[in-house]
């Protein structure tokens, strides 16, 4: 149970859209997102392990597939009952213990970031702190409407700039962290790793 609660964190930490709003001033700090930006459009396929670490310590394991644009796949091991499937709009959330398929539009998630078909910072979040470390730029993204109700900061190695990490955390505070490991892009991906069978638990329920 922990467990689930723990996977769906990716997606319940939903955004409000309106117009945006900028928060970074400096000219520099600008040409910076914009070569965020770049990057994350420049991408066409990625795959990655990656290990998710929760605020109480809890660890899983899982693989993420992305195909730009639109599509996605978030797979934990088998401990976990959660897979995530975006293909177009709509996130798909398949929670295989509770035999129950559930859709949300792509937009109110974070995850939109990742594989809107154009990606602009600043027309989906709030853009908020922008971090130099070493060998390493982040940015942190808010609710454009109210800043406390979560955050989303994706963190990169930079020269050459490589997404490496993302943060989520909530209005109560609960953080996830998700680190990318062996990242592969440019890689042919099966479409059928974009597909869930929306009658997939009536099919189980007949046999």
């Amino acid at each position: 149970m922990i467990n689930k609660i723990l996977s769906g964190l990716i997606v319940v930490i939903f955004f409000l859209y309106n117009s945006p709003l900028i928060c970074l001033e400096k000219k520099e700090d600008l040409a910076e997102i914009k070569r965020i930006e770049r990057y994350l459009n420049d991408i066409t396929t990625l795959k990655s392990s990656f290990i998710q670490i929760s605020s109480n310590g809890e660890r899983l394991d899982g693989d993420i597939f992305i195909s730009r644009p639109g599509r996605l796949r978030v797979q934990y091991e088998p401990s976990s009952p959660i897979l995530l499937v975006a293909n177009g709009s709509t996130l798909t959330y398949v929670d295989w213990e509770l035999e129950e398929i559930s859709y949300i539009p792509i937009t109110e998630t974070p995850l939109r970031a990742l594989i809107e078909p154009r990606i602009e910072l600043d027309q989906f979040f709030k853009l908020g702190e922008l971090e130099r470390g070493l060998g390493t730029l982040s940015i942190t993204l808010y609710n454009s409407e109210d800043e406390s109700a979560g955050s989303f900061k994706m963190l990169f190695a930079d020269k050459p700039l490589q997404l490496k990490q993302w943060f989520l955390k909530d209005a109560a505070g609960t953080s996830i962290k998700i680190s990318l490991l062996d990242v592969e892009r440019d890689v042919e991906l099966n479409d059928d790793l974009f597909i869930v069978d929306p009658f997939l638990f009536e099919k189980n329920k007949d046999r």
